[in-house]
């Protein structure tokens, strides 16, 4: 009976120390897995605030247009809809196939022309170091020059450098601002002096998409402003999925010691 007793009690003592184990090691796990599902990649481009990160309104949207000798415009349907540059990029890139027009979903600026976009649930900020804050997806075979701009109140604007064929992200604390700025604006200026920026005749339609075509603008260093926006579900359901699980470990312990107990 000694030795029963001796070996049921070694039992328990390894059992004890193995859920130990397991309760120390299993919500580091499940937090990086709830982590991991939070965090958008869109081209290979990380977004940590998930799907919050891009751009929810257009503010101004001013195309400069000028017409070929055929009196042809260089911004036409339906790359003239700015509302096709808000959340996430669902077009194309360089890297990427060029999509059929009729799966295209992006807007052209025109020689010159700017939008201006608005983030309603989350703000821009700076990261810290020098990695990218910013990226602008940009749609077609080639990446024009855009001239990015960013304010905090919509007034006035900072200039914060240019995207290009090599580049489409931009890291604001080389101008010198900190993770405690703030900015809810971003304004893109298509390079008139780079690119293409007339139209092209298509199986005989005629395609205006002059100048940069923006598909999607998203703020890599983010803070989010409303918890409970409309994409919440996205981004919460992961927390909620991984913390039942962090739960269930604690029901299995109790379990496993309410049972040794009667042993």
């Amino acid at each position: 009976m000694a030795l029963k007793s001796v070996k049921i009690a070694d039992l328990k003592q390894i059992a004890i120390l193995i859920i130990i184990i397991v309760l120390l090691i299993l919500p580091v796990i499940l937090i990086q897995n709830a982590i991991a599902e939070i965090t958008t990649v869109f081209y290979g481009i990380k977004f940590p605030s998930g799907v919050i990160s891009f751009a929810d309104e257009v503010v101004t949207y001013q195309p400069i247009i000028y017409f070929n000798q055929e009196g042809l415009p260089n911004v036409a349907a339906p790359f003239n809809n700015p509302k096709t540059a808000l959340k996430i990029p669902n077009s194309t890139d360089d890297k990427h196939p060029f999509l059929p027009l009729n799966k295209r979903n992006d807007v052209s600026l025109g020689i010159g022309g700017s939008i201006t976009l608005q983030f309603k649930d989350n703000l821009l900020t700076a990261s810290g170091d020098n990695k990218f804050d910013l990226w602008i997806f940009e749609a077609g075979e080639t990446t024009e020059t855009v001239m990015v701009e960013i304010s905090k109140d919509g007034v006035n604007w900072y200039f914060v450098g240019k995207t290009n064929q090599e580049e489409s992200g931009l890291d604001i604390d080389q101008f010198g601002w900190k993770s405690d700025d703030f900015f809810a604006y971003v304004r893109l200026t298509d390079d008139p002096f780079q690119g293409q920026h007339s139209g092209i005749w298509n199986e005989r339609q005629w395609i205006g998409w002059g100048g940069a075509d923006i598909d999607a603008v998203g703020a890599i260093s983010s803070v989010s402003l409303n918890y409970f926006s409309s994409n919440w579900l996205v981004l919460f359901f992961p927390i909620f999925k991984w913390s039942l699980l962090m739960f269930c470990p604690f029901v299995i312990a109790f379990a496993v010691t309410f049972y040794w107990k009667k042993i």
